[in-house]
């Protein structure tokens, strides 16, 4: 049987984002890399990797969005080098993932799981040299300010690019996500499309936080939860509410990644005896993945008329 569906990411009008609230997040999300960076370089643990790389995530929000008169050669040189800097520690983060997963979760025997462990091991440390050898490129570049290297002119016109721009963009993402959550929902081998929702959801997400100022995200709006509690802006009053959606997607499909890259790794080392080891990992993915559809379908999904509409049968 089909039904009109449509989440709660629907919306029907253009975002207002201000020029001035964009600018400053975009000066703190250049600065918050430096400082990231600074850090990382001291000290590559898991939370230095956690933080550059959502830092750098902010910081390719801000530059996907910002009119081109706000791309200079300068900034568009640092966000290079950043996006290196990620890839690299996404992979340093997928191995100690995977390891961690086989540790735990797979049951897989010691005598087994110590030469994948190696090779998880030497993978890592040879990413790790390459990302702390991009960290301290990065370090060495002056810091680029996105206002002062660049040549804003009118006000009112740079307001109009902006708006133009980010809401186009912000489109685009919305609409995949609308796209393909039907699709993962019908089928949990669909790993491409679930793998891209999560992309785009955190990309959305980081668009959305560009539309509050810097004193919304301040502690004393954040709830013990993380979330934002306080908006005194009518303009962008649902915002928090879409942004909390988005991490809430972006974070049980995370974890459904995680089962996904360990699946896939032992599929490519298949040479290995896993004595189920495989079986164990697909069964909490799987569990994982009807808690999604589960949510997708109780709270995510409205049925009704919107902008943005799928068609999806639900048994």
């Amino acid at each position: 049987m089909d039904y009109f569906i449509m989440s709660n990411l629907t919306f029907e009008v253009s975002f207002p984002i201000s020029l001035n609230t964009f600018l400053d997040n975009y000066i703190h999300n250049v600065q918050r890399v430096d400082k990231r960076v600074e850090e990382y370089a001291k000290d590559p643990n898991i939370e230095n990797i956690h933080d550059i790389r959502t830092a750098i995530r902010r910081l390719e929000a801000s530059y996907q969005s910002s009119p081109k008169q706000l791309q200079k050669k300068k900034i568009k040189k640092y966000v290079g080098i950043s996006k290196s800097l990620f890839k690299l520690n996404s992979e340093i983060r997928d191995s100690d993932i995977i390891l961690e997963k086989l540790s735990h979760e797979g049951q897989i025997p010691e005598q087994q799981l110590g030469p994948l462990k190696k090779l998880l091991v030497r993978k890592k440390d040879k990413k790790l040299s390459k990302a702390l050898s991009v960290a301290i490129d990065l370090k060495k570049l002056n810091v680029p300010h996105p206002v002062k290297d660049s040549n804003i002119y009118k006000h009112d016109k740079m307001q109009k690019k902006l708006t133009k721009k980010y809401n186009k963009i912000v489109n685009n993402f919305a609409s995949r996500i609308e796209k393909n959550l039907p699709v993962v929902i019908s089928d949990c081998e669909r790993i491409e499309e679930l793998h891209e929702i999560r992309k785009d959801s955190k990309k959305l997400r980081y668009l959305f936080e560009l539309l509050l100022s810097v004193k919304d995200k301040t502690n004393e709006n954040v709830d013990k939860d993380g979330r934002i509690s306080e908006i005194k802006d009518n303009d962008i009053h649902g915002v928090p509410g879409l942004i909390g959606t988005l991490e809430n997607i972006q974070d049980v499909l995370g974890v459904i990644h995680d089962y996904d890259i360990t699946i896939a790794y032992l599929k490519k080392h298949h040479k290995y005896e896993h004595n189920g080891v495989e079986n164990n990992i697909a069964t909490v993915r799987k569990n994982k993945y009807e808690q999604f559809v589960q949510y997708c379908k109780s709270d995510l999904l409205k049925s009704g008329d919107g902008f943005f509409i799928n068609k999806y049968g639900i048994m």
